[in-house]
């Protein structure tokens, strides 16, 4: 057996995108010491901080609408003003600065933690697309594919991981008009198709007799100790067979994400629609299909969308806690004898913001993170008289509280509060209707929950608080597939007490009786 062919593939892949990380730790200069300014963006769907020139974070914003509006008509054109949170996004104006923070392959990325999603990018908004190589015109870009992973989990119920792999690097090809009134939807992805070439060559050759397309169709996750080949390789066959139904069985597409969408069991889907997908047949057409060369694309009309939007400049200390915030989420993501230097610059960012407004929203919800249990009442209590029309303070209110049962009542008054201010926020609908759940209120907690999964899908813990609640009502089948539903979307993130406890709820769920139980989940954040 030989493999060292698919090595060198994808070594050569990784030269591409590795870029090297240089010495010296820190953010470029801050306003307050004559660095740029910071600014804040607000439109219907985004909100975006940055530190790029007014110019270039305003045309920042108008690709971000741009994208967001042609992914939706391309995939899920119904879907196109359905009702969502905002999605915040930070982008660092300096490359070197993000490439110091975060690991060296990570170009830009996406986090969802609890009822937040959000995106970091660098760089101006033209460096945002990218070519695959000097000799083709088709580019890619990473925001394409991350808003696809958080605008798919909307539409389809149920997500196995090749179809959520292949969709987002299928859509990352999307080409997208200079005047926004078109989109092309279908080219290649160029890197995925030379992989996937060579790798069905070595299978079609018996030099590669351990590889199957059945395998991607069976993928949940790589092991830690698969070699780099594998891993990639479960990413261009997503993708392949995502662009072979889409071009080949574009009819049974729909049908099968039809299923999904209704809550059918994956892999029952797919023996119903494409069993030739399961046969010893599917390597021999994915390797006909993707030697052949010719795939078609489609030409969609974009609607006219709002791109009206709000500007501010953040105020210093304001900077400081979002850079603080940034070096936070940074240590998650670095290597141990990393982590300590950048929890380190996470702390005097959020430092000088105190110094700089001891008031502060961010600094100081940054800061109900870092102190002691005992103290973080006293400091929520702070936080909802210093800003009585934020949203945010009476959640942080609400969150503290959970621990006192003595202060149910307050608890509640809080969560309205948050949810008067924000109606598009699922933490405080599914906070709200938790609460009501441990109260067995679940007539009350059932709508609350359903507009919680509604404006965040992806979320683990507001699912299952769904599924609790229909549970209560007596919905024993919407209770079982809320819950296989959240346990579907842990399979990238590992977490196993949080999967221990969904898959005991689960296995207590019958189809006539559901028992209630009401110790609460909490989802951690899945980069």
């Amino acid at each position: 057996m030989n493999r060292r062919f698919l090595a060198l593939v994808v070594l050569a892949v990784h030269a591409v995108s590795t870029v090297a990380c240089t010495a010296g730790l820190r953010f470029a200069q801050c306003p307050d010491k004559g660095g740029p300014a910071w600014g804040e963006l607000e439109s219907d769907n985004f909100i975006l901080q940055t530190d790029l020139p007014p110019e270039q974070s305003r045309k920042a914003m108008e690709y971000l609408e741009r994208t967001r509006a042609a992914i939706l008509t391309a995939a899920w054109p119904t879907a196109v003003r359905r009702e969502m949170p905002k999605l915040s996004v930070v982008v660092l104006a300096d490359d070197s600065t993000f490439e110091k923070l975060f690991p060296r392959r990570v170009d830009a990325f996406f986090l969802r933690q609890e009822d937040e999603a959000l995106v970091v990018l660098h760089g101006p908004p033209d460096s945002w697309e990218r070519r695959f190589n000097g000799r083709s015109d088709i580019t890619s870009s990473t925001l394409k594919h991350e808003l696809t992973h958080h605008l798919s989990t909307y539409f389809l119920v149920r997500q196995p991981r090749w179809l959520a792999e292949g969709l987002a690097q299928f859509l990352e090809t999307l080409k997208v008009s200079a005047d926004g009134t078109q989109a092309v939807l279908g080219a290649p992805n160029l890197t995925a198709l030379s992989g996937m070439k060579t790798l069905l060559e070595g299978v079609d050759r018996g030099v590669l007799e351990d590889w199957s397309t059945r395998d991607v169709i069976a993928w949940t996750k790589e092991g830690e100790d698969a070699a780099d080949w594998e891993a990639a390789s479960m990413y261009w066959g997503s993708w392949l067979v995502v662009h072979w139904l889409y071009n080949t069985r574009p009819r049974e597409f729909v049908d099968f994400q039809n299923l999904l969408a209704q809550g059918t069991d994956p892999d029952e889907a797919v023996r119903s629609v494409f069993p030739e997908l399961l046969s010893s047949r599917a390597d021999a057409l994915l390797f006909e299909y993707a030697r052949r060369g010719t795939y078609h694309e489609l030409t969609v009309q974009l609607p006219r969308m709002a791109t009206a939007f709000t500007e501010r400049q953040l105020e210093d200390a304001e900077v400081h806690a979002a850079r603080a915030r940034l070096a936070r989420i940074a240590a998650g993501m670095s290597t141990p004898e990393r982590q300590q230097r950048r929890l380190e610059l996470s702390r005097s960012e959020l430092e000088e913001a105190l110094r700089l407004d001891p008031k502060s929203l961010l600094a100081l919800t940054a800061k109900l993170q870092e102190v002691p249990e005992a103290e973080r009442t006293a400091l929520a209590n702070t936080l909802v008289q210093y800003h009585p029309e934020a949203p945010e303070a009476w959640l942080l209110l609400a969150s503290v509280l959970r621990r006192d049962e003595t202060q149910t009542k307050r608890r509640e008054e809080a969560y309205k509060r948050a949810l008067e201010l924000a109606p598009r926020s699922p933490r405080a609908a599914n906070g709200l209707a938790w609460l009501y759940v441990t109260q067995s209120r679940f007539s009350e907690a059932l709508p609350l929950a359903q507009r919680a999964v509604m404006l965040a899908p992806w979320n683990p813990a507001i699912l299952d608080t769904y599924a609790v609640a229909s549970a209560g009502t007596g919905a024993c089948a919407q209770a079982i597939q809320a819950e296989k539903r959240a346990i579907d979307l842990m399979q990238e993130h590992k977490n196993p007490k949080l999967e221990e406890e969904l898959r005991r709820r689960l296995a207590g769920f019958g189809r006539d009786s559901c028992p209630v139980s009401l110790q609460p989940v909490v989802a951690t954040p899945t980069p």
